[in-house]
């Protein structure tokens, strides 16, 4: 039995190994925490059961019109996930895994085949990533230029177009500060004050209708942020594939398919969403640790289908090697990788978890208000 002063000396050593890793881990944590939080957000629409926000009745046909577009809510665009698909999921998965497999063995040099798959996911790699900036930068702006605010026990609601603020709750009340909250108690010069009304005027969105089929309309919402992040995916995806590849480009691509996986995807119910973890989990087991082939892939294919982090590289690393393409040593790389399944399946279930908190929230208040008029109603 070791004595106390070998434990200490074990525990120091273990600690020294550690240290120089701390920086890896705590990226690969936040890398993975942050698409989750968001991209679980990002799905959360109005119930289709809640009732819809009250409106003002003496609102011209006009005004009406005018917030129309801008007060409607965005669909939800889910789509549920069966017990069926929970039991194909690691069918098909380990499927395309095994051609892949066979595929990068038969080929020997997998270029041709990463440069296909590259372009392949290109196309949805600019989709997905022009979302997610547009997303990020109008988040940003809202905490400078929001459409409502909250202050004082009021919201207020600002009006671009005759650039004032006004009061839902009591419409005789309303200033003219382009400043939310506080900071529209500052008394601004005039010159700035327009200058700043001015910036919220390209805020607004341009609606775009399309008619798809007698019966349905599809519209399409553009603003500034849209020519911003729209050239920005691009230039992302082109440097990518045509210049270099690497790892923040790779994990920012990576990031985009998990954000918008998750506004994609759920599992229906609980149950269909612990099916499918359990069946993956036995996939993991067979095509991870038992057989090379999870392995294989990952290293072999240079795609942005995973999340990479630098790490210490170890004595005989070569620095120069920063890519898990054909030309490295994966027994050298100083990069440590996260598949982006790790990401989407726990988050699947965070997202579903999030949405019934948010479905519960509204049935609350539904039966709040329906035992409330039923106190008031009169009795016979």
């Amino acid at each position: 039995m070791p004595s106390a002063d070998e434990i200490l000396q074990m525990l120091q050593k273990e600690w020294q190994d550690l240290q120089p890793l701390l920086p890896t881990y705590a990226h690969l944590i936040a890398s993975a925490l942050i698409p989750i939080y968001a991209g679980a957000h990002a799905s959360l629409t109005r119930p289709s059961s809640a009732a819809k926000p009250s409106k003002d009745k003496k609102k011209t046909a006009q005004d009406a019109e005018s917030t129309e577009d801008s007060d409607e809510e965005p669909e939800s665009k889910i789509e549920g996930l069966t017990a069926w698909d929970a039991l194909w999921f690691p069918l098909a998965a380990g499927l395309a895994l095994s051609s892949l497999y066979f595929l990068i063995k038969w080929l020997e040099d997998p270029a041709i085949l990463n440069t296909i798959l590259n372009w392949y996911l290109a196309v949805f790699g600019v989709i997905g990533m022009a979302q997610m900036i547009r997303d990020s930068i109008e988040v940003v702006l809202s905490f400078v230029f929001p459409s409502k605010y909250l202050h004082e026990g009021q919201i207020w609601k600002f009006d671009d177009e005759r650039r004032v603020v006004v009061s839902q709750k009591d419409p005789s009340l309303s200033h003219d500060s382009p400043l939310p909250g506080r900071l529209s108690k500052l008394t601004l010069p005039p010159f700035l004050a327009h200058y700043l009304w001015g910036l919220r005027s390209p805020l607004s969105s341009i609606c775009i209708q399309m008619n798809l089929q007698r019966s349905s309309k599809t519209h399409i919402h553009m603003n500034y942020t849209t020519f911003i992040s729209v050239p920005l995916a691009i230039a992302i995806t082109l440097y990518y594939n045509l210049v270099a590849k690497p790892w923040y480009l790779t994990n920012i691509q990576g990031f985009a398919f998990v954000y918008n996986a998750l506004q994609m995807i759920s599992p229906s119910t609980s149950s269909t969403g612990t099916l499918i973890l359990a069946a993956l989990f036995f996939y993991d087991i067979y095509f991870v640790f038992f057989t090379p082939l999870m392995v294989t892939v990952a290293t072999k294919l240079d795609i942005p289908a995973k999340l990479l982090f630098p790490r210490p590289p170890g004595p005989d690393a070569d620095p120069a090697k920063q890519s898990l393409g054909p030309d490295a040593d994966p027994a050298k790389q100083s990069l440590s990788m996260l598949g982006l399944g790790d990401l989407v399946l726990p988050g699947m279930m965070i997202g579903f978890a999030l949405r019934l908190d948010l479905y519960l929230f509204y049935l609350g208040k539904q039966t709040k208000k329906s035992v409330l008029e039923s106190e008031d109603a009169p009795t016979v």
